[in-house]
């Protein structure tokens, strides 16, 4: 058996594109004082036509004793969805225009809390109670705030977090971590949202380009009907996801998502 063994690895040096898998060590070092753009666009059908969503924030790092604070604003939001839509989205996005959330993010790049939570939360229930004084009762903007409220009041402290970071937790998605390059590594998660509900998917995570600067990663994921692929460009510097191209299709539905973070102008 160690002969066997000692065999298989010496013919894995010599024969070629018979390799051993890379690990690549990712960082997490976010530049500090420096002001960021996180724009998230996404195509999805709502009946029967293609829509588009997107969602702007500034983001700002600062270093503290323990890690960092990300400093995170949501600027702008935006959509040509038909109402049954774009109401949602605007119900439970508007109440966050212009509030800063102040998460605290540990060493490893895990966001481990939001360090002004009541005033992030207080903002949002103030917006929606204004929102909801504003509609007729029985319109289409009514009931989408009251579906707003019903959800954020179920939600534990933690599912606040879970929620309010939601969005900005791709950024550090490799942050600390290790990817492999070569044959890549399996990955199982779950997918579907928002054409469905998630079922499991798995596939393979590859690195299809590296230099000193960057690495480009192509996931495909598949599970219960569900296609998943995802592009990835992460910087080695910071290790931070600075782009992410995700495709996702149920049948003949798809949605596409595109993610960028850039320094702000």
């Amino acid at each position: 058996m160690m002969a066997m063994r000692a065999a298989a690895l010496w013919l894995a040096l010599l024969v070629p594109g018979v390799a051993q898998a890379e690990a690549i060590a990712i960082p997490f070092a976010p530049p500090v004082d420096r002001n960021l753009t996180y724009r998230i666009e996404q195509h999805r059908p709502v009946e029967g036509k293609v829509s588009r969503f997107t969602a702007t924030r500034d983001l700002r790092f600062d270093k503290v004793a323990d890690g960092y604070i990300l400093h995170a604003t949501l600027r702008t939001i935006d959509s040509d969805a038909p109402a049954s839509g774009a109401e949602p989205y605007a119900a439970a996005l508007t109440p966050l225009i212009g509030v800063e959330h102040r998460f605290h993010v540990d060493a490893r790049g895990q966001i481990a809390a939001l360090d002004n939570m009541d005033a992030v939360w207080g903002a949002v229930e103030a917006g929606l109670a204004k929102m909801q004084a504003s509609f007729a009762p029985d319109t289409p903007r009514h009931k989408a705030v009251l579906s707003v409220q019903a959800l954020l009041s179920s939600l534990s402290p933690e599912g606040r977090l879970a929620l309010l970071a939601g969005e900005l937790r791709p950024i550090f998605l490799f942050a600390g971590d290790t990817v492999e390059d070569g044959a890549g590594r399996g990955v199982r998660t779950v997918a579907g949202a928002p054409l469905g509900r998630p079922v499991p998917v798995e596939g393979v995570l590859r690195v299809t380009a590296r230099s000193d600067a960057a690495l480009d990663l192509d996931e495909q994921l598949a599970g219960q009907g569900i296609a998943v692929g995802v592009t990835y460009h992460l910087s080695r510097r910071t290790g931070l996801i600075e782009q992410q191209q995700r495709n996702l299709a149920l049948g003949t539905r798809a949605v596409t998502e595109k993610r960028d973070l850039t320094p702000a102008d």
